[in-house]
């Protein structure tokens, strides 16, 4: 068992970086290429698939470069496929060395490229109600399948045809699922940004509580007119699905 459980190690180091790492001796030649092959095509698949916008900035060179860094540098910790991306996201934030081919947004654009397929496949249950758009909703709270998210580049906007090379942030989104299992991006100030993550790390908040908690930090606007335009904010993410109602 210790010499077979060497020889699947030895495998799977050859398969990572053949270029380092010897085959098992006595393997034909003719199908470990069929093995190097299959393995990384399946990751560069699932990478294509999952950052489209990314892959359309690179040239074909420096994409298959930069997916067989992470194929050869990466140590994944879940065995499962819809994981890669996450992975892959990981990676560029944390261990990746970027090179002068690489934009300056490359993180940023990865991560907001991942989330649709985060959001899309969470498993997280609800803990509110959807507001029917009529009723009294009395406290709110976001909803488990909705990020508050923040960028340095209007990761948004990004395509072949314009690359930032500076960062001119923060750009503020939400996205949610909403019932109908669809995923919405939305466009956020920074107001907006503010009140949500408030209404997050508080758990559910009375609308009288989150009112309040808004004049405090925002002691410039007239009371009157920061009440209505709260109100407003708060049904707009209710018929979103980004808050729901907790009663």
């Amino acid at each position: 068992m210790r010499d077979f459980h060497q020889l699947q190690q030895q495998f799977a180091q050859h398969l990572k970086n053949p270029e380092t790492c010897a085959p098992p001796p006595d393997l034909e030649s003719r199908r470990m290429a069929i093995y190097r092959d299959l393995f990384f095509n399946n990751i560069l698949g699932f990478l294509g698939n999952g950052f489209p916008v990314l892959q359309s900035l690179y040239e074909q060179d420096q994409w298959l470069k930069l997916c067989r860094t992470f194929y050869h540098q990466h140590h994944c910790r879940s065995p499962y496929f819809v994981d890669i991306s996450k992975e892959f996201v990981e990676f560029l934030a944390n261990e990746y060395q970027v090179v002068s081919s690489d934009p300056p947004f490359l993180a940023e654009l990865a991560h907001y490229e991942w989330v649709e397929l985060a959001i899309s496949t969470s498993k997280d249950d609800l803990s509110g109600d959807y507001w029917d758009g009529e009723g009294e909703y009395h406290r709110v709270q976001v909803s488990e399948l909705a990020w508050v998210l923040s960028y340095q580049f209007p990761v948004h906007r990004i395509c072949p045809d314009f690359q930032p090379l500076q960062a001119s942030g923060p750009y503020f989104f939400v996205v949610c699922r909403d019932n109908q299992d669809q995923v919405c991006f939305t466009e956020i100030d920074q107001v907006n940004a503010f009140m949500l993550n408030h209404i997050e790390q508080q758990g559910p908040l009375q609308f009288d509580t989150l009112l309040s908690a808004m004049e405090q930090a925002m002691p410039q606007f007239p009371p009157q007119q920061l009440h209505q335009q709260v109100k407003q904010a708060v049904e707009s993410l209710l018929q979103k699905q980004v808050l729901l109602t907790n009663s």
